[in-house]
């Protein structure tokens, strides 16, 4: 009998026993048994509004059976081939289409679209996170600067934020751009060459743009958007892509505030990398904390670090406003309010979501090199959550790596200085609101006939 038969869990979170060549699923627990208090659901069901958790513009199709939402843990967990295992095999197929992708991009470079894009980037305006100096992003494109310079560009996104998604294109793009004529210009690459992932474009300076929206295991569906050119695979049409991510039941936000995204990473052949968990594990250490996660799932995890009092500042202030305004609208007593414990599990799986976010990108980038933009909500790209986290992670490894963030910022006032390493203005002229905007009336009067977003598309 294996060391995690005879593990002392209880036997509702053991692994059932193992089959030659059968993927044994975890057992959840059950999801009948009553929350542990009203105050914990509460307390649960407000941070996963707030931490991003899917606001479903419509109902389930169908809900997933127990088993197979255990199955999909499990199999989330399970050891997977390395990032650069899978690197030959993409080069063969983007081989197959580089003729093909080479006349496309020459034809996307006279794009209305493109080049509203373009004119834009130079009118964005950012602040330096320290010393709110106001910055243009053309300066930040050149080489020896931070934000060029970083192995990891944090983004964050308000989820439902159009202009917010508009901006990170913007950003993507300039700096997917930059490093093309850096690398044009020191390694003599055909100036035709689509500026992502092609056999005239395969040094280290690849730009690769990770997710919160999907999970590790979805990963050969995202390489299928950008790489499989078949008839009948993910990249075929937008709706096959959104099938076979499990877009609805995944994520579910408004697939239109993301499909520029996916276009633009499938057309610049920019892989998509997935970064998070699954949800059911991150439920299950809100719930419980740590200590309630069954040792094989505590043995995938990356170490939690939980002594940034900052960091768990900025967590509890982010509960208290909106909780506090609850019960004042309630008129609810507050003087027996004490939810430590409660707040403890969640503060766990906050963390959990940051430590393993950073884990996923440092394992891509010491895999693969080149550069990665980490895209995800406005909480986790704050210099204490995923970028501290990830350069702490390499440096336990032995290694020195850099990361830089980028927060869209609203409002008169601004944060402590040095809570992120550049705002993005999002009022006022050139803020990004005013940009996106721009760009959705282009993209209105257009009406699918840019070859940017065909008809259809979105």
């Amino acid at each position: 009998m294996s060391a995690m038969e005879t593990s002392p869990v209880p036997h509702a979170l053991r692994l059932p026993r193992a089959r030659p060549g059968v993927v044994s699923p975890s057992v959840l627990p059950n999801p009948r048994t009553p929350a542990r208090s009203d105050l914990a659901a509460a307390c649960a069901a407000l941070w996963l509004l707030r931490r991003g958790v899917p606001r479903r513009s419509k109902p389930r199709a169908s809900r997933l059976s127990v088993a197979a939402r255990r199955r999909e843990l499990a199999l989330s967990f399970l050891p997977g081939p390395a990032f650069a295992e899978t690197e030959a095999d993409l080069e063969a197929s983007v081989a197959a289409g580089a003729d093909r992708e080479a006349g496309k991009v020459r034809r996307l470079l006279e794009d209305p679209e493109v080049k509203l894009i373009r004119q834009l980037q130079q009118r964005a305006q950012l602040l330096d996170g320290r010393t709110f100096r106001p910055l243009q992003l053309p300066s930040l494109l050149q080489k020896g600067s931070p934000l060029y310079d970083a192995d990891v560009v944090c983004v964050g996104e308000i989820h439902d934020s159009e202009a917010d998604h508009a901006m990170q294109r913007l950003l993507i793009d300039a700096l997917t751009y930059a490093l093309f004529l850096e690398l044009r210009s020191s390694e003599g690459v055909d100036p035709s060459a689509p500026r992502g992932r092609t056999p005239q474009n395969l040094s280290a300076q690849k730009l690769a743009v990770g997710v919160e929206y999907f999970s590790r295991q979805q990963q050969p569906t995202l390489d299928g958007l950008v790489f499989d050119k078949s008839p009948d695979g993910p990249g075929s049409s937008p709706s096959k892509f959104r099938q076979a991510c499990d877009w609805d039941r995944v994520w579910a936000y408004d697939w239109n505030l993301y499909a520029p995204l996916f276009r633009f990473c499938q057309l610049n052949l920019n892989r998509i990398v997935g970064l998070n968990l699954p949800l059911e594990a991150v439920l299950t250490v809100s719930r419980g904390g740590l200590d309630s996660a069954p040792e094989w799932l505590r043995s995938q995890l990356p170490p939690l670090d939980l002594e940034q009092l900052k960091h768990r500042r900025r967590f509890e202030d982010m509960l208290r406003m909106p909780l506090e305004k609850a019960v004042q609208r309630m008129s609810l007593p507050t003087s027996s309010w004490s939810p430590k414990e409660e707040l403890n599990n969640m503060y766990q799986a906050q963390v959990l979501w940051d430590e393993f976010m950073a884990n996923t990108a440092l394992r891509y980038v010491s895999d693969v090199g080149g550069r990665l933009v980490v895209l995800a909500g406005a909480n986790h790209v704050w210099r204490d959550a995923i970028p501290d986290r990830f350069e702490a992670q390499a440096r336990r490894g032995g290694t020195a790596r850099r990361a830089t963030t980028i927060v869209p910022w609203r409002g008169s006032g601004l944060p402590p200085a040095g809570a992120a390493d550049y705002l993005w203005q999002m009022d006022g002229p050139g803020g990004g609101d005013e940009l996106a905007a721009e760009l959705r009336a282009q993209r209105e009067r257009l009406k699918g006939k840019s070859r940017v977003f065909p008809a259809g598309y979105i």
